[in-house]
This record gives C-alpha cells, structure tokens and sequence, in this order.
C-alpha cells in the first residue's frame, strides 16, 4: 500500500528498488501498494501468462469461429488496436512486472469510452477470444495480460470533483487522481503506488494510510458505471444494480464486468504530518509485540505500518512509517506512546498530495515524471518509474502475535539474510487496520476483512529486475513459502484479494470468507458464461 522515501532524497525509487537500493528509512513506506487485481473487470484464463487454458465458452466458441477480423474491430472503435508487428505492440503487452514479458496477446485494445468496451466484448464472444482487462497492470500473477484480447482502460483517466463527489476514469493512475482532486482541496483513501490503476485497486477493497480515518477506497465507492458480459451498459449503485454495487465493493476484479468509471464520495485533503521510525535489530522482538498493540487501536487519523527488512547485502532493518491526518505535535505525542521508542523519528509536515507523493517515492518530481516512461495510456514520456519482479503474499491477523510467533518471523528474515540469493531482497510489512476500516460490517461490502487488527505482507524481489525463473527465483520463492507457512498457527487465514495469491490453494475462503455465496450469486447473475475468467475467478 505504501511507498515511500525521504523529502530530502531527490532521486526517488520504486517500491520494490527500495528493497535493492538500501535507503534506510525511507523504506518502511515501500512495500504494500503496487496491487492489483486484473484491472477493470476480467482477467485472462491462465494462471501465468504463457499459458493458455480459455473458458469453456470461449473453447466451443472458438471451435467454429473464423479467424478473427481485428482490422474490422479497428474500425468499429473510436479507440486503438495494437496487433503483433505494430511498433508499440511489445510495450503495450507489458504489465508492471518484466516477468510476465512473455505474454503474447493477440491483440491490445486501449478503449475511449464504454461503447468501445461493448463492442470489443462482442468481439472476444465472436471469435472465441479469451479476455484480460487492465487497468495499471500490476497483477502479482499477471492476470491482466494473455493469449487473446486484451481490454486496457488506460486511455478513460478522467479526474473530476464537485459537490462533494468526484468521478474517476478507470484507467486513471493513483499519481493522476491525487493531483487532480487536490487541485480541488479534496482526496479519496487510496494506496500510494503511483502507476497503479484505480479501478483494480477499488475493487479489491484498496488499503492505504488514510484507510483508518476514511475507510478503503472501495468503502467510498458510490457508484460506478460496468460494461456487462452481454454488452449492456450499467449503471451500478445502491439503487440501481444494487447486488453489482455490493460486488464491485470487494469482490475483486476480473468477475463481473468491465468497469469503465467510478464515482467516489471524496474528503477533505488536509495537511499531514508524517515520522520515519528506525530501531536497532536487536529490538526486532520487543518493538513488533509494541508496534501491534499500539497502531491498531491509536486515534483514527493515525496509520502505521511496520517494516523487517533484509538487503541485498546482507543488512536487516527494522522501521516504520506514520501518518497523521493533523499537526506534528500531535504525531510527536502518539509516537510517545509507543513501549519501545525509536532510535530516530523525525517529524515531518506536508501537504496531502505532497504526503502522498513522499509515501509513493515520488517526493519532488513533477507529475509526468511520476509514470512509468512511454508514449501509451497510463504512461508519459517524462516518466521516471521502474519495473521489477518479485512475489508476495499476505494475512490478516485479528489477534496480537504471541511471543513464539514473534519468535518465528524474527527468525524467518534473519533466514532470509543467511541464505539469499546474491541481490535478492526480502521484507514483511504490516498494516494497521481498524478505526473506519473496522466499523463496516463484513456482509456490508463484499469486503469481509472487517475484524483484523493488521494486514501482513511477505515480498521477495527477485535477483533480476527481468527475472522470471532460475535458481534465484526458485530460492526467493522457497523462503516466501517457508516463512508465510511458519506463521499459518498465528494468522486468521484470510488474505487480501489485491495481493493476489497463484499458490493459495483456499483462495476462495480466504479472500472472501462467509461472503463467497453471494458473490457466486452476483457472478451467476451477471456472468453466466464465465466470459469473465482466470484461475482465481469467482465460480459461477
């Protein structure tokens, strides 16, 4: 969810350089943002990439369709149409992650408007195509890209606010729909990377480090406007498409349809105050049993997240980012509060969009520069962002860790650093919950995970920045494994559907609890055919 680096550091990097670079404390704000599920609505029908396993309907359709006429699709769309051979093909069948630089789409379409998502769906039932949509394309999977057409919303980034409410393209970026509504003097929670899509994000509910004051971004979903598997264009909110409105709010991406624009109710973007925490290793036990029984319950306008770091040269670190939705002072007083007070916690004052680029690792660039490069939607040729591979996955813990469990996680990062690949870099990182997060009843919003005290996610960049296989792969994997496996006895087994999980055998329960039967409903409604499919799909 979050990103971050110091004001002072002018060369800002991604979340995941972070881990590679060593920046100390800047680092406690990197790790948890770059989520997301398969953008807009669908995701492709493989588990990774390079395979291809279409739905069933998509198998008979294609059993008796003619090759597709891509070039008739061209002209039946206001927007664009990017085939094998075309100049940009290999940029626009690239997600976040070069690891999935495999994928071969036959073809990438970059829709203007909800009309051009209709009819490229027509065409994906014509021809038997499987479908992806993609919004930022930061799937951990890489569900947002595949064999067949690829539905990217890129060019739908439309940022308004008034009265209260602001409407947001689907394929607008995080860094586009902060500055845009602080132009206004208002703000929706969100996350903090800067290129990830905002529609993948609201979809699978969207932690960010205004969540405990303002709930997830999908709790401020008001409404929101979804191209339907048949075609139709909908309109979903509480009164209309109500059980839809329920689902988008949760349900994840990739399962209903093709959301096309979002309506949020905003709030005020007030100036923060923010603090870099460091302690010494050594107080690696004592400050993870002080962190959990101090964030979670601190005043709503406070979030904290927490930091154990292994470098790719060997280093560990412990550090911690708060945000305060108010004066320093007032951070400066909850920070007293802690059991095990950090060896540096300097207090820093911003703005809110400043803040939000200081937590994104953004701090002092200009908006064009806050993209990944490139001259496709969702891109800028000023863009300054990178690219890298790595893998994660995730708990939510709704008791406090005991002493053993501690014991445990101190132990699996001090692993890691013994046994690392050469330049790999691994962390878990938690993120206080309740406040408003935990005021929603589970049933309320297809969100459940109404009751944890805090998210946890374990990431291992790999060796390479391109790297997709090989024996630092492998050995990044396995420590993953081996370290969210020793914490199963004091976990809840619920995970974030935005950190979306291929080796998670109970996804369904996990990601969606007591909530499933419903969503099964929902996608049955509006789904029938499992247009809408890939390995993590809800069933209908």
């Amino acid at each position: 969810m979050t990103h971050g680096t110091t004001p002072t550091r002018a060369a800002a990097v991604d979340r995941r350089t972070l881990l590679r670079l060593g920046v100390g404390a800047a680092a406690t704000a990197a790790l948890t943002g770059c989520a997301s599920r398969p953008a807009a609505g669908a995701g492709t029908a493989s588990g990774t990439p390079s395979a291809t396993a279409p739905t069933p309907s998509a198998t008979a359709a294609a059993s008796t369709a003619a090759p597709a006429d891509w070039t008739a699709l061209a002209k039946d769309l206001q927007g664009t149409v990017i085939r094998p051979g075309d100049a940009q093909y290999p940029a626009a069948a690239r997600l976040y992650q070069p690891q999935f630089d495999g994928a071969r789409p036959s073809g990438v379409v970059y829709v203007a408007s909800a009309q051009d998502a209709a009819t490229a769906l027509t065409f994906a039932r014509r021809y038997g195509l499987p479908v992806a949509l993609r919004s930022g394309g930061h799937n951990y999977a890489g569900w947002s890209t595949g064999p067949g057409l690829v539905l990217d919303v890129g060019r739908l980034n439309g940022v308004t606010a008034s009265g209260g409410g602001a409407t947001v393209g689907a394929g607008a970026r995080l860094i586009d729909v902060y500055a845009g509504l602080a132009g206004q003097g208002v703000a929706i929670p969100a996350g903090s990377c800067p290129s990830v899509g905002v529609t993948g994000l609201t979809l699978g509910g969207g932690v960010g480090v205004t969540s405990r004051a303002y709930g997830l971004t999908c709790d401020n979903l008001t409404g929101a406007e979804v191209v339907g598997a048949d075609g139709r264009i909908l309109r979903a909110d509480a009164s209309s498409e109500p059980d839809l409105f329920w689902a988008l709010r949760g349900g994840g991406g990739g399962n209903f349809g093709v959301v096309t624009s979002l309506d949020f109710r905003t709030r005020p973007a007030v100036d923060c105050s923010y603090a870099f925490l460091s302690w010494p290793w050594s107080s690696a036990a004592a400050v993870v049993r002080a962190w959990q029984a101090w964030a979670p319950t601190a005043p709503d306008q406070l979030w904290a997240d927490l930091h154990l770091l292994a470098w790719p040269d060997g280093r560990l670190e412990l550090s911690s980012t708060a945000v305060h939705l108010g004066p320093a002072n007032e951070l400066a007083n909850l920070i007293d509060q802690l059991a095990v007070q950090p060896s540096t916690a300097p207090v820093h004052t911003k703005s809110f969009l400043e803040t939000m680029q200081v937590m994104g690792g953004v701090s002092g660039w200009t908006q064009a520069a806050s993209h990944l490069p490139g001259a496709l939607p969702g891109q800028n040729p000023q863009g300054r962002l990178t690219r890298e591979s790595y893998a994660a996955r995730s708990d939510f813990f709704t008791r406090a860790i005991s002493d053993t469990g501690i014991a445990t996680l101190v132990a699996g990062i001090e692993r890691y650093a013994r046994t690392a690949p050469q330049g790999g870099s691994a962390a878990v990182a938690f993120d206080a919950l309740g406040g408003a997060v935990n005021r929603v009843a589970p049933g309320d919003t297809a969100f459940v995970h109404r009751n944890a005290l805090f998210l946890a996610q374990y990431t291992a960049n790999y060796p390479g920045a391109g790297a997709g296989s090989g024996t630092g792969v492998d050995q990044s994997q396995s420590w993953l494994s081996d370290v969210w496996t020793a914490m199963r006895p004091y976990a809840s087994g619920e995970a974030y559907q935005n950190y979306v999980d291929p080796r998670l055998a109970s996804w369904e329960q996990a990601y969606y609890g007591a909530n499933a039967t419903r969503l099964r409903q929902v996608k049955q409604s509006y789904d029938p055919h499992g247009l809408f499919h890939f390995p993590q799909a809800i069933p209908g």
